[in-house]
Order: C-alpha cells, then structure tokens, then sequence
C-alpha cells in the first residue's frame, strides 16, 4: 500500500498537484476495473461524462489515501480538497490543502467528493 507525507509544512490552500492521466468518457470505462478513475466532467447526458484514468499516465495523485467518508474519524483525516478548474478552456482536476498540514502528515482527500459512488466503508 502506497502512502504520500507532507515533507514539509503546507498552508492552507496550497495546489498539491494536479490529477492527470488519459481523459475518456465515463460510458467506456463503466466495467473498467481500475480503481483510480477521478470524475472530470460530470454532464447531462451522462454520456458526454468524462473521467481520469491513470492507470497508462499518472503522477502521485494516484497514490495519495482516500479517507472513509462514512465516519466522523475518516472526515477528521481529510487534508487536501479536490478542486476543478477551466484553464484556457480545458477541465483540470486539482489537489488543493484545505487546512494547514504538518510536515510528516499522510495527505488524504475524499474519493467520492459530492458523487459519493465510489465505496468507501473499507477505508481506515
């Protein structure tokens, strides 16, 4: 299992990294089995849905911890915020902390933001 720590003090706000990987729509990754796809455009109709998949393409957004958003505990976890942004009109995904964090802190964010599909109950 993969982990990503703070090596240093981050402030509140501050864009970790982006979420890259190939962009394709949703309708042709339904029975995909990665488990790393992030929604970049959600749409109506759902067919014209895009998501991220990094499983060719990637950087170490892929590796940082999802939290259990069912509990109180897995909410207290979460440190970085997913944040989408039309820049020179295309969509990017961002990683942005959403509280100052330690040096030496796990960097987590939650996995399902406000689609909440993606089961998280496993999670510590």
């Amino acid at each position: 299992r993969f982990t990503v720590e703070a090596d240093r003090h981050i402030k509140d706000l501050t864009i970790i990294t982006e979420y890259v990987g190939d962009v394709d729509y949703l309708t042709n990754r339904e029975h995909d089995d990665g488990d790393s796809m992030m929604t970049l455009l959600s749409a109506a109709p759902p067919s014209k849905s895009l998501v991220i998949c990094p499983d060719k393409r990637s950087n170490i957004a892929r590796f940082i911890n999802g939290i259990n958003n069912h509990t109180p505990e897995g909410r207290k976890k979460q440190n970085l915020k997913c944040v989408r942004f039309a820049i020179d009109g295309e969509c990017h995904c961002l990683l942005v902390a959403n509280r100052d964090i330690s040096k030496g802190e796990r960097l987590y964010y939650d996995y399902n933001g406000d689609e909440h599909e993606y089961p998280t109950h496993h999670f510590v």
